[in-house]
């Protein structure tokens, strides 16, 4: 079986030199035949993932986990192909949950909102617009990568606009103005905040947490217990569990999907039970980041 790697040489932890190395060694050591393809621009790494000929194959995402969304919704057209990860974003959220799996070749739940795919978070209200402001936060070359999330957590805190929602999960329906809404197929998100500690990949359901709107100095208690994955204990945090929800909007809203954004005012977010494979072994992984 042939392995693919499409490699982001803009990820946050990139060395493209040491990387390709580790690739090559780790490949040749176990006679896999191998290639390794750049993304230029956005949208690439999907691009290059649908074009792949082969029918059984492994292709790897080489970066953050906006270019393994895309990569994924590059190969969700063929049942045959493994997804992989070398994670060298600068949160590398998918990695977290992945690694708690035994090591070979997992099968996992996948997402769908409307019409993009996802394996790990999505989510909108503050959580979204951090990342949203990232964009700008990365143009700021003095400020540390390790620092990005942190830099535009402030920002955004201080110019967050609440979004009125409809929410409708089976029969239960939530109307309110939100500061969270996280919808988890994965634990973690925002570079390491645990914020759907008991979601499984393989579970057929989402973990659903809502903050309702709330003063902005009462936010920052909240903030402080999802860093230690205490958030649950707050009477202001409702957590659902479900196959399907609908958001609705009267405005346009911004939902990030594993690290990419999408704007709408539905949505329609669907879990899909066992739909992929996903390379896990941990010795080649850790070989080559």
């Amino acid at each position: 079986m042939k392995y693919y790697f499409i490699v982001n040489p803009d990820s946050g932890r990139m060395e493209k030199g040491r990387i390709e190395k580790n690739i090559r060694t780790a490949c040749l050591k176990r006679e896999i035949s191998y290639e390794i393809m750049y993304t230029k621009k956005e949208g690439d790494a999907k691009a290059l993932a649908n074009r792949i000929p082969d029918k059984e194959c492994v292709v790897f995402s080489v970066g953050g986990d906006g270019t393994l969304n895309d990569v994924l919704n590059g190969i969700m057209s063929s049942e045959h192909k493994v997804l992989g990860n070398i994670p060298t974003g600068s949160g590398n959220d998918f990695e977290k949950t992945l690694k708690k799996y035994s090591s070979g070749i997992v099968t996992i739940d996948v997402g769908r909102i409307n019409h993009r795919f996802f394996v790990n978070v999505v989510c909108l209200g503050m959580d979204a617009d951090v990342a949203e402001n990232l964009k700008h936060v990365r143009h700021r070359k003095w400020i540390p990568v390790s620092q990005r999330y942190n830099a535009s957590l402030v920002y955004t805190y201080f110019k967050y606009q609440f979004k009125k929602l409809k929410i409708t999960m089976g029969e239960t329906q939530v109307e309110n103005e939100c500061t969270i809404l996280a919808i988890g197929n994965g634990q973690y998100y925002g570079g390491g905040f645990r914020i759907a500690p008991h979601a499984l990949l393989d579970d057929g359901m989402f973990d659903i947490y809502f903050v309702e709107k709330m003063s902005k100095p009462k936010i920052i208690p909240i903030l402080l217990k999802l860093l230690k994955a205490k958030h649950e204990d707050s009477p202001c945090v409702k957590r659902y569990s479900e196959k399907k929800i609908i958001v609705d909007s009267e405005e346009f809203c911004t939902f990030n999907v594993d690290g990419e954004s999408m704007c709408s005012k539905h949505f329609e977010i669907e879990l899909i039970p066992n739909a992929l494979k996903v390379f896990n072994d941990r010795n080649f992984i850790e070989e080559i980041i």
